[in-house]
């Protein structure tokens, strides 16, 4: 009789328990939306698989637009998702091995001899292995071309390669360029539509101008953009300011004369070519 009861004591308990399971209310909607944050919280954002090396040392002239282009490329690696690393130091380039790693070499307002012979040796076989440069601005004062005939010292005649594949161009000298912020209208002088996009022609814009006339202007870059005269005398008819080659090794080489002063790291224009720019060698 015990046994009985104890059964029929027993089965009462499992029954108030599955009772009780029954009617636990379900999560609230703001439970289950906390749950799925923390499932989502250990998502990362995708991976910088590029990068792009900044070098700013000079041994020329020194325009001081260190930060400022830094903080522009910085601003474009945001929105095309590259890795940035910045160097004043030459040694940058002491390993072969170690600028491979980088998919761009921008140099941005070098001038002057800043390499030895190891550094060159390891730049031209970047290039070999289809690496891409940047360069602007006062990049075309460095290693001037042999046959620049108004060129004189800034490694002029020692590393002729420079010219002839990085920059494409060595700036004359005396007199370089116009005044600084001299008003003038850029023109495409050959569409290519990744270039130029989201850029309004004709670009109006202030800049200190580069002359080339008794300069260097390598043969195989394609003039992209060519600013209208800037005055009376032969080199200030209209010329190049950006160039670019597409090289037989795969890689890209891009050059523009501008860059002269701090604010047009942030000018809407030049921000845009130069965005242009990246997403053309990187994609």
């Amino acid at each position: 009789m015990k046994s009985t009861y104890f059964h029929v004591f027993y089965a009462i308990i499992l029954l108030f328990s599955f009772s009780c399971s029954e009617m636990e209310s379900p999560p609230l909607e703001e439970d289950r939306e906390e749950q799925i944050d923390e499932e989502g919280s250990d998502e990362e954002s995708p991976a910088r698989d590029k990068s792009v090396l900044i070098f700013t040392k000079t041994s020329g002239f020194d325009h001081n637009t260190k930060e400022e282009s830094v903080a522009m490329v910085r601003k474009i690696a945001e929105e095309l998702n590259f890795e940035v690393e910045v160097s004043d130091s030459s040694s940058i380039f002491d390993n072969q091995d170690g600028i491979n790693n980088f998919d761009i070499v921008f140099f941005t307002n070098t001038s002057g001899n800043t390499l030895n012979a190891l550094q060159r040796t390891n730049v031209e076989a970047y290039a070999v292995q289809g690496g891409n440069f940047v360069s602007n601005h006062a990049a075309s004062d460095s290693y001037g071309h042999s046959t620049a005939s108004t060129v004189s010292g800034n490694g002029k005649g020692v590393w002729d390669w420079y010219a002839e594949n990085v920059t494409g161009c060595s700036v004359r000298n005396n007199p370089n360029h116009t005044s600084s912020g001299f008003g003038a209208t850029v023109t495409i002088e050959n569409q290519n539509s990744e270039l130029t996009s989201g850029i309004s022609f004709p670009w109006n814009d202030n800049e200190e101008w580069y002359y080339w006339e008794g300069g260097y202007i390598a043969g195989p870059f394609t003039e992209l953009l060519r600013v209208s005269d800037t005055g009376s005398n032969s080199y200030d008819d209209a010329r190049m300011t950006s160039h670019y080659w597409e090289r037989s090794d795969g890689g890209i080489s891009f050059y523009t004369s501008m860059g002269h002063s701090k604010n047009k790291y942030s000018d809407t224009e030049f921000v845009r070519l130069m965005t242009n720019v990246f997403d053309f060698m990187l994609n």
